[in-house]
């Protein structure tokens, strides 16, 4: 009971955090479109302001708030579309490769036999679902809105190689935040 109960309060709090962050997009986005205050302080960040945003929403395990979301807000303040989303996904992929570096440090700190057991853990997932760790972090870093960490971290600890993962979180990651992108910006036209 305690733990369908504790399931129901999580799901609560997911879908409340959800129309908190959207609505909080949209509250700015009017504020800076009616603002010219808010308007320079977005523009004298610019790119490199969004950059930092996104390393930290994409190394942010706390509040997984993706920079995505501030999209609007960002547009109205005169950046580029294309530009905009592709620092994001730079950042955030930078921000999943500090993870990275965690998973690999953490890797020497653990006994070989704990290391073994994990691997043969790994290894009867992948034997059993037919899909190698690189694909499924690509498809979960496509398609799930929770940080990349989750993932990245275990397989840094694993021992697989920065480049497969850099590419899978890369590639993942520009999708999300394209199919996001366009999601925020049709919704935003409804209203």
């Amino acid at each position: 009971m305690y733990l369908l109960l504790n399931t129901k309060i999580k799901r609560v709090v997911y879908a409340v955090s959800f129309v908190a962050i959207v609505a909080l997009a949209f509250w700015l986005s009017e504020l800076v479109g009616k603002n010219n205050l808010v308007q320079n302080i977005v523009s004298s960040f610019g790119y490199i302001g969004v950059f930092g945003a996104s390393i930290i929403s994409g190394f942010n395990l706390v509040v997984p708030v993706p920079a995505i979301a501030f999209l609007p807000a960002l547009l109205e303040a005169g950046l580029n579309f294309w530009i905009t989303i592709i620092i994001i996904t730079l950042g955030m992929t930078l921000g999943d490769s500090i993870g990275y570096v965690i998973g690999r440090t953490g890797r020497k700190a653990i006994s070989p036999i704990t290391m073994v057991n994990f691997m043969n853990r790994l290894e009867h997932i992948e034997n059993k679902y037919h899909i190698k760790p690189t694909a499924f972090l690509f498809i979960y870093a496509s398609l799930v809105p929770l940080p990349n960490e989750i993932m990245v971290i275990p397989l840094g600890f694993l021992g697989y190689k920065f480049k497969q993962l850099f590419m899978a979180v890369f590639a993942g990651n520009l999708i999300f935040n394209g199919l996001s992108a366009f999601g925020l910006i049709n919704l935003f036209r409804l209203f």
